[in-house]
């Protein structure tokens, strides 16, 4: 969190359309207007929203002697409950230059045409309603909440930072999903350093990287990490008449080196042996426990497509202790009937064998999965027969909510990782749970926010654990509005006023007035008496401490709120609704005087 207080400077007027924002004059293009309404101009400002201007202005004046003033040349049409003034000039033009006068007359805080603004709308790329997997809210008969909760971490975590590897059978590097995804490649089959696909059969990577990192890019859809860098290995190649190419175990073990080297954070495999060779065991086992500079590397693999219990496929890779087992789930939130099961399915994710498959990328052109049937043949669609189907398709949503998690808290070991996905998973079926598992649903249904929010908890609390930190001020509440906050540090006042673009906090300061004295008891604020006006009204008036902030590090969001009964909250940025993100503490605080302590 970051408080910025509104300074105002003085510039010389040019004219045209210009207005004061933060003491520095900006221009509007204007822009050719459709409505009926005349009496409305609308602009675009310099990042590109649409503003509209009628004939009124807002301003507030600075203090009663610019009250005075400023009312005998521009009388109230309105004045709002904080002291705002409306003024109405003779047309939007008017407006503009008489809020430019008021503003340099030296006796307002601001001034400028009471702006018609759009509000912001939440960004996707376009297919993401095909993307139950993430955000299911019942579209096509599905059951909601049989989803990832992707969606809802996002508000928190986009994979940033990360490299996740992908062992498969090529890649298409050109599709527009995924341009600028990839950071390395290499082909152990043709042994060069091109991991693109070699025909129409070898599409199965692209798909998963797909669900992994394709770009939120204002096309297709978006990964679940989709800010994060891929890792490309081709392992698995097939020849032009379809028939699988044989793999040598060292390759398979190659695979597993160069994915260390690069700096993979996670490993995800979509495929299986079923005869997991003991070099192939030594190699995952080595990186499971000593990648990541000895934190263990999570590696996902998918459990299998023959609907078999663990008899089956107890000797394949995902069967290992140290991979991470994942099965598929269908929309309806039922076991899919391909889904291999058994004591060592870890964790299940939604897929096809319901009325709904996966959307994801596909090879550009005519010759994938999409085969042009349907009018998309860059992309599989959910809706789609052809869709993305297979416990392949679950296993990289898990890689991409792993690196969720990696983003916030990247000193997690891998076991630790286990751990909260089996501790936040959703307990889906009517299958009993035996000490949180059972052999169809492993743990259950990952829940990507709760195990982001998680992850952040354990990374703020092993910084804080057995320090003390200042009070960098108190709050205490004035309104039911969101925004309706006072925040009280030392001599300074401030409303909260929203936040910026970048996530900052703005504050509007209670500006030309002080406070004759301001105590701060154990409490409760008590404000003296005000000299010179004062918009919210605090004068003599005796505020609860609803609670106060600690600052724990230099970030936007290092800061801590603790409540009276001493429960403790990291600050995270807005969340869709608007209002603020925060995630509960466990570690126990307590006030003394003005310091916060952290128990170890």
């Amino acid at each position: 969190m970051q408080f910025v207080l509104l300074c105002f400077l003085f510039f010389p007027l040019f004219g045209g359309w210009e207005y004061y924002h933060k003491g520095h004059l900006e221009s509007l293009t204007p822009l050719s207007s459709l409505t009926r309404d005349v009496s409305t101009l609308f602009f675009q400002n310099s990042s590109g929203q649409k503003l509209g201007v009628k004939n009124t202005i807002i301003y507030k004046p600075k203090d009663n002697i610019c009250k005075k003033k400023l009312l005998k040349s521009y009388p109230p049409f309105s004045t709002l409950p904080n002291g705002d003034i409306i003024y109405k000039a003779k047309n939007p033009k008017d407006a503009f230059k008489i809020s430019r006068d008021i503003y340099e007359s030296g006796c307002a805080i601001f001034a400028h045409p009471d702006f018609l603004v759009f509000s912001k709308k939440r960004f996707f790329d376009p297919l993401f309603p095909q993307q139950w997997n993430f955000y299911n809210y019942g579209q096509h008969y599905s059951k909601p909440d049989i989803d990832l909760n992707v969606y809802e971490a996002w508000q928190y975590a986009t994979g940033k930072g990360v490299k996740v590897a992908l062992i498969d059978n090529g890649f298409d590097f050109s599709h527009p999903d995924l341009k600028g995804a990839f950071s390395n490649q290499i082909d152990l089959v043709d042994n060069d350093n091109n991991a693109s696909y070699d025909n129409a059969y070898e599409v199965h990577g692209t798909a998963c990287a797909g669900l992994i990192g394709a770009r939120k890019n204002g096309v297709g859809i978006q990964g679940a990490a989709y800010d994060a860098k891929l890792i490309g290995i081709k392992l698995i190649g097939s020849y032009p008449d379809g028939s699988d190419r044989a793999l040598f175990v060292s390759s398979i073990v190659l695979s597993f080196i160069y994915a260390n080297e690069k700096g993979a954070d996670v490993i995800n495999c979509s495929w299986g042996t079923y005869n997991v060779a003991d070099a192939v065991r030594n190699a995952i086992d080595y990186v499971a426990r000593n990648g990541r500079g000895g934190r263990g590397t999570p590696i996902v693999f998918a459990s299998g497509n023959d609907g078999r219990s663990q008899w089956y496929w107890a000797n394949d890779e995902s069967a290992l202790s140290s991979s991470i087992a994942v099965g598929a789930v269908d929309n309806q939130g039922e076991l899919a009937w391909y889904s291999n099961y058994g004591p060592a399915l870890d964790f299940v994710a939604p897929s096809g064998g319901g009325t709904l498959k996966i959307a994801t990328d596909d090879i550009v052109g005519s010759l994938g999965y999409a085969d042009g049937r349907f009018g998309h043949p860059d992309y599989c669609y959910a809706t789609d027969m052809t869709g993305f189907n297979g416990t392949s398709a679950a296993a990289p949503q898990i890689s991409g909510v792993i690196a969720l998690m990696l983003e916030r808290n990247p000193d997690l070991t891998r076991d630790q990782i286990y751990d909260i996905l089996a501790k936040t998973a959703k307990k889906i079926g009517d299958i009993p749970y035996i000490d949180g598992r059972n052999d169809f649903f492993g743990y259950g249904l990952v829940n990507a926010e709760a195990a982001v929010k998680e992850a952040i908890r354990l990374k703020v609390e092993s910084v804080v654990k057995g320090h003390s930190y200042e009070i960098a001020g108190y709050f205490s509440r004035i309104g039911n509005g969101k925004f309706d906050w006072v925040y009280v540090s030392g001599s300074t006042v401030a409303k909260l006023a929203g936040m910026d673009r970048d996530g900052h906090l703005l504050w509007n300061p209670v500006l030309n007035h002080r406070y004759d004295s301001i105590n701060i008891g154990s409490d409760h604020i008590l404000f003296g008496k005000a000299n010179g006006f004062d918009p919210l009204s605090l004068e003599n008036r005796n505020l609860r401490i609803d609670g106060c902030f600690i600052r724990y590090g230099l970030g936007s969001y290092d800061w801590i709120y603790v409540t009276p009964n001493n429960q403790a909250y990291k600050l995270e940025k807005l969340g869709y609704n608007g209002n603020f993100l925060w995630v509960p503490l466990k570690v126990r605080a307590h006030r003394e005087g003005a310091t916060i302590y952290f128990e170890r």
